[in-house]
């Protein structure tokens, strides 16, 4: 049986997430080419963008403005890099933390917010970030957006130019930050935004600060999203307007519905199937959006409660499925 901690989460899941995307990254660095490694490796990013976008669900929060943070943090290391000429460590670490910082100015007034308003002041605010980066053609290159952005510095026999070593690299840092950050939801910090998500007056009669518990959840989730933006980046070799389109937080919402909204396991791996999806089916055919459009669509009707859910009901079958005399055993 799985240990769980003071909020009552199965920590199991983070040790078997995280193993599972070493394992599969390994197997997959042996089979694949140089191309679709790079493919993989975007579909990670958007994994870990989805991954974000969840964390803001466990208090019941749905923004569609995400791409905004993903932008701002693609965008920063793309200009300190091409524009300015940073070392590309720093200039990744500085779009981060202009990612995180802009998230948490604008964090206190969209969190008064709930619902379908929520939605509507996170989309205007990615729209303006959009507009921006049309506008200002002399800092973003406007409609042609920022090529030419450069990877890491060599670290001694280790080249990031090679798409398989900024594969490996990736990999580290993803399973980092959703490890830091599912050790933090699986904490008390967790069980609080959860209790808001079932009944926000019910905490503030407790007496818990509310509005520091979701402004802490908006900068997590803003900061994940930001981490994804700057590898995405530094991945591609270019940042362009598409970084920051509404519809791709969009897609990352449905994302955390497919996989599971509060898991953040389910939607990160929806969020990584949807990129590939996405990938293969441009190539097969212009009506792509129409494909993933039906795949939506059959993902809400067939498993409401996203893919997650089938584990769990499952492991639910499983215990009910248990002799008693088994059931005594186990819990004497």
């Amino acid at each position: 049986m799985s240990k769980k901690n003071s909020s009552g989460i199965s920590s199991v899941p983070t040790f078997w997430f995280v193993s599972a995307l070493v394992i599969v990254s390994i197997v997959l660095l042996l089979v694949l080419d140089n191309y679709w490694i790079t493919v993989v490796s975007l579909a990670l990013a958007m994994g870990l963008f989805a991954f974000g976008v969840d964390v803001l669900q466990w208090c019941g929060l749905g923004s569609l403005g995400h791409a905004a943070w993903y932008g701002i943090a693609a965008y920063g290391t793309a200009i300190l890099t091409v524009k300015v000429g940073w070392n590309p460590w720093l200039a990744m670490i500085m779009g981060v933390g202009m990612s995180t910082a802009v998230a948490a100015a604008f964090a206190p007034f969209a969190i008064r917010m709930r619902g379908t308003s929520f939605l509507v002041i996170t989309l205007a605010f990615g729209q303006v970030i959009w507009g921006l980066a049309i506008k200002l053609e002399k800092v973003t290159g406007g409609s042609d957006g920022i090529p030419g952005v450069p990877r890491p510095d060599s670290i001694g026999p280790i080249n990031f130019t090679d798409p398989k070593v900024m594969f490996a690299f990736m990999v580290i840092v993803i399973a980092i930050v959703v490890t830091l950050a599912m050790r933090l939801l699986n904490g008390p910090l967790g069980a609080q935004l959860r209790a808001i998500r079932q009944s926000e007056l019910r905490v503030k009669s407790l007496g818990y600060n509310v509005q520091l518990l979701k402004f802490s959840a908006f900068v997590l989730s803003a900061f994940i999203v930001g981490v994804a933006g700057s590898l995405a980046a530094t991945l591609d070799k270019f940042v362009g307007v598409n970084y920051v389109v509404w519809t791709m937080s969009a897609e990352m919402l449905l994302a955390t519905m497919v996989g599971g909204a509060g898991t953040l396991w389910g939607p990160y791996a929806a969020g990584f199937v949807i990129a590939l999806i996405r990938v293969m089916a441009t190539d097969l055919t212009k009506r792509w959006m129409m494909i993933l459009g039906f795949m939506y669509i059959f993902a809400v009707l067939l498993i409401p409660d996203g893919i997650a859910s089938l584990l769990k009901k499952r492991r639910r079958a499983e215990v009910e499925e248990t002799p008693p005399e088994r059931v005594k055993e186990v819990n004497p």
